[in-house]
């Protein structure tokens, strides 16, 4: 559905930084795979401040197509505190959160579907096999290990950027202003019943990734620091 022609069954989410290169294959994807679904769909790019002329790119796709939505960040913002904020201007029923990198299939989205039919509210694709052992999956896996110990409604169950999440989760988000932000913390202790997909991981097309030890390292402590003690609130939520 475009604007004007009814509800908005999916807010599809994508956070941009500087991957002009495949924007328009992004948005071709998403395109042919609501048109096999028949549901109602927007899809919100967020700039994150590219330097590649990547906004640009996103203007132009979003007078094309009328569900395309383009937000610009003035300043680097990170990816997390981005697909917050494109959340933040969601209108779907439901949510994916997708990279921009087409390392992600959005076809596989339609497993995490039949997941929310079955009474989830919070999905998660997960790789079936994450490739080479590299920082990248060093990175995941120890952010995984942070998810597993303090979330107690995971059971044991892993996250990703590749996510449903329902209105009801992540209507809950609020302006993080310039705190540290995660977005799966931020969303895990307002879900009831979280499940995995596993999905497959298709190689980077264009730029490549931007993590190495350092980095994951830092990010291990700043989950820990933000998010290693749950506040009242939010622990209310967990328990119910």
């Amino acid at each position: 559905n475009t604007k004007g022609e009814g509800a908005v069954d999916y807010s599809v989410i994508v956070p941009v930084y500087n991957s002009k290169e495949t924007l328009n294959i992004h948005i071709t994807e998403i395109y042919r795979f609501f048109q096999d679904t028949g549901q109602g769909y927007e899809v919100i790019l967020v700039d994150d401040a590219s330097a590649d002329g990547s906004f640009a790119e996103i203007e132009r796709l979003s007078k094309e197509r009328e569900n395309v939505h383009g937000v610009g960040l003035l300043r680097n913002a990170g990816q997390q505190k981005a697909l917050l904020l494109g959340l933040r201007k969601a209108q779907g029923h439901w949510a994916i959160t997708i990279d921009d990198d087409l390392q992600h299939d959005i076809q596989e989205a339609s497993l995490m579907m039949k997941k929310a039919e079955a009474g989830a509210d919070l999905v998660f694709g997960v790789y079936k096999e994450y490739g080479a052992k590299d920082v990248r999956a060093f990175g995941s896996r120890l952010v995984g290990l942070f998810f597993k110990r303090r979330y107690r409604n995971l059971k044991g169950l892993g996250v990703s950027s590749f996510r449903l999440i329902s209105k009801e989760v992540y209507q809950h988000l609020q302006d993080p202003g310039e705190r540290f932000v995660y977005l799966s913390a931020e969303l895990l202790p307002h879900a009831r019943v979280v499940d995995n997909v596993p999905v497959s991981r298709r190689e980077r097309v264009y730029g490549k990734s931007g993590y190495n030890l350092k980095k994951c390292a830092a990010l291990y402590c700043k989950l820990w620091f933000h998010y290693g003690w749950p506040n009242p609130r939010a622990k209310r939520k967990e328990d119910t």
